[in-house]
């Protein structure tokens, strides 16, 4: 994976680029500005770039172009202005005869035929403007429409592709394929884009002061709201019921059903005078980029956020999935995070005239003029950066990350055999390695960090020193090793084991050995304790969890399902325990009264349970492609939302001590994306190229790790 801020692509342009557009794939962009010519008129150039290597596909000519886009699928360029170069008129002057002139004007007859005489440029013809289409890969026309009269100052393609809206003096509604006219509302006057619903059935456009909003597939007005002053931004909700509107002093909530306004907030300390200003992805925060800073407002009251410095001409840009800002200028491009204002990432170029996220906000793409040429352009990755990796010649099956004594990282695989490596989390560096027989099914840190334990296929859980390697003990069982976990509390961190030798063990860290042995029907799959070391937790191939006492192994209660069991956890305060099954239920356990208080039920399996680090959110997670979301701090809990996703979630893993939760995804394409759970946004996106099988924070919070079937260990920063 790339690091952030790594340069992908350059490429030096003869003009420096006004504009960039990306397609939806991220695999090509279109950038277009003017160029010097010996024309009276300062033409311009669109050109097509190939996002991976920079390199220039085709270009073409153009004259005041006020719009160039990419259709969704990435197959076509649309744009609004003189489409093509502007064409010389030429005259041709007639030699003279200079042999029969009288002598005294023979030398004027040469000077005229060597200067004046033969073809000459007599005038300029600009191109049409008109509306066109042209292929993505070559530039050959589709089709094209006229616009004369230069109303068409913006063009937005429909989510599906199949329509183009041109706003300006007017809109219309375009056939994106051949150019038809299939609305026109001529006193709706807009110098903002429209923007589609995401079924491409209505748009909306901002008319000076007010908001109107078409229905496409009827073609008529559906409502339209006047507002108190002009506008400067819209965007819909995320969830399409609402439209947010920005005026320079105030933001107002409307209904996207009739237009009413629902709710109106007043900026804090709004910026004076002009500025450049954009809206998140969904509305929730506003932006305005003047000369001096750039002030950043939360919209659900109004408040100024943070503020940040920056040079002459900036221009802002949210990225469109990770909450984070791009701001150019003639200093050059930084990137600084949406929710704290601190700086991501940053370069020195020469002056910035523009910048575009790509759609995913993996990619950056920005250009400006100056240099060894009259422009450049640079794609620089965005994507959340790894701290360290360790590199094994299999998959990587699974992960801990330990804050103390150092930062610390355990990771295990087992191809071409089972190997345990610790390595420094910050830097990546080896500390050891222990080769073991089997396949290692789990392994933990011990809660100080100065130890960690290996449970085995080989039927053997072993503790190992993370600071000189040295295997402290192993204790041999007939069955392989399930899963291992550490008691908290007491000072003595004794090992917990399942086994599927039908027994889950308390080992004593000194020398492992057994304190108590607690049987079960059939083997033992999964073990944990809760973190003031209160109680011991079992799932039991016979479809049960059993709460037992950790000073004697003793049972306290016992609960069912109608399926496997998949996942159990304790809240921190071991208050309470989540338990989730084949059978699709979450049962949610009161461990004082050893009662059932609360159930979440899924349509399928459920895959994982996580509780957050206060202990008052739980998160179920189900093969129906479902996260329900409850608040176990009421009596009884309540479900405070269901979020979908379009694949199924495998783990759940909220930070220990910030509003984030990881979740895992292996279909269509393996990533683990961080979402702020209250807000309902998605805080960072980490693709991987093959299947996350763990994850973990580190007990800080301050690290973040996956193991991946790639073979390589990662950690990241536990807070983007």
């Amino acid at each position: 994976m790339s690091e952030i801020g790594e340069l992908l692509a350059q490429t030096e342009l003869d003009f420096p680029p006004s504009n960039i557009a990306w397609d939806g794939n991220g695999l090509s962009l279109v950038a277009f500005g003017a160029r010097r010519t010996s024309a009276p008129y300062e033409t311009e150039k669109l050109s097509v770039l190939n996002a991976d290597s920079g390199e220039v596909r085709s270009s073409i000519e153009a004259l005041h172009t006020t719009s160039a886009v990419i259709s969704p699928d990435g197959l076509a360029v649309a744009g609004a202005g003189g489409d093509g170069p502007v064409e010389r008129i030429n005259e041709f002057v007639p030699f003279q005869e200079c042999w029969d002139v009288p002598p005294h004007m023979r030398e004027e007859c040469e000077r005229f035929n060597r200067e004046e005489a033969g073809w000459r440029t007599v005038g300029w013809k600009p191109p049409q403007r008109r509306i066109w289409v042209r292929a993505m890969d070559s530039f050959i026309a589709w089709w094209g429409r006229d616009d004369s009269a230069g109303n068409v100052r913006h063009l937005t393609h429909s989510p599906d592709g199949k329509l183009l809206a041109g706003t300006g003096k007017g809109l219309l509604i375009l056939d994106a394929l051949n150019g038809s006219l299939k609305g026109e509302f001529p006193a709706v006057v807009s110098q903002l884009p429209a923007a589609f619903t995401r079924d491409s059935q209505r748009l909306t456009v901002a008319d000076a002061t007010r908001m109107v909003l078409v229905d496409v597939t009827a073609g008529t007005l559906r409502w339209t709201t006047e507002l108190p002053a002009g506008i400067t931004a819209f965007a819909f909700t995320a969830d399409e019921t609402a439209l947010i509107v920005t005026t320079q002093g105030e933001a107002f909530t409307l209904s996207t059903g009739d237009g009413g306004i629902r709710e109106t907030v007043p900026l804090e300390d709004p910026l004076p005078g002009s500025a450049v200003t954009a809206l998140s992805n969904g509305g929730r925060r506003l932006l305005r980029v003047g000369p001096q800073a750039m002030v950043l407002w939360d919209l659900s009251d109004g408040g100024r956020r943070f503020s940040t410095p920056v040079g002459a001409s900036a221009q802002g840009r949210f990225n469109p999935v990770l909450p984070e800002i791009a701001i150019g200028s003639t200093g050059g491009v930084k990137v600084v995070n949406a929710l704290l204002g601190t700086t991501v990432w940053e370069k020195t170029t020469a002056p910035v005239t523009c910048l575009a996220f790509s759609r995913d906000g993996q990619r950056l793409a920005f250009g400006g003029k100056g240099g060894q040429s009259p422009g450049f352009l640079r794609i620089h990755s965005m994507a959340p950066s790894s701290v360290s990796s360790l590199t094994f010649e299999g998959p990587v099956t699974e992960i801990a990350l330990a804050s103390t004594p150092g930062p610390l990282a355990v990771a295990a695989g087992h191809e071409p055999g089972a190997k345990a490596s610790l390595f420094r989390a910050d830097t990546g560096e080896p500390v050891l390695e222990k080769k073991l027989p089997g396949e290692i099914n789990s392994l933990e840190f011990s809660p100080d960090g100065r130890h960690f334990a290996t449970g085995n296929t080989d039927g053997g859980i072993r503790l190992f020193r993370t600071d000189t390697g040295e295997r402290q003990w192993i204790v041999p069982y007939t069955a392989p090793v399930e899963a291992v976990a550490f008691l908290n509390g007491g000072g003595n961190d004794d090992v917990v084991m399942a086994c599927r030798d039908k027994t889950a063990r308390r080992l004593a860290r000194d020398d492992g050995e057994e304190i108590w042995k607690c049987k079960h029907p059939q083997p033992v799959t999964r073990v944990t304790t809760s973190t003031d070391g209160r109680f011991v937790a079992t799932a039991c191939a016979d479809r049960s969890t059993r709460i037992l006492a950790p000073d004697t192994g003793a049972e306290l209660a016992v609960f069912s399902h109608d399926g496997k069991l998949r996942a159990i956890a304790f809240n921190p305060q071991g208050s309470l325990l989540a338990t989730g099954g084949d059978d699709g239920a979450v049962l949610i356990i009161s461990t004082a009264n050893r009662k059932e208080v609360g159930r979440s039920q899924h349509t399928s399996d459920v895959s994982a349970v996580a509780f957050n680090g206060e202990g008052k959110l739980l998160a179920t997670a189900g093969k129906d492609k479902a996260v329900h979301l409850w608040n176990v701090a009421a009596d009884p809990p309540q479900k405070v939302r269901t979020l979908t996703f379009p694949q199924m979630i495998s783990r759940l893993l909220f930070h220990p001590t910030e509003p984030q939760l990881a979740l895992v995804s292996d279909e269509p394409k393996p990533m683990v994306v961080v979402i702020d759970p209250a807000a309902v946004t998605e805080l960072a996106r980490l693709n991987h190229p093959a299947t996350v099988n763990d994850l973990a924070f580190s007990p800080d919070g301050k690290l973040f790790a996956t193991a991946c079937a790639d073979g390589l260990a990662r950690v990241y920063p536990g807070r983007r």
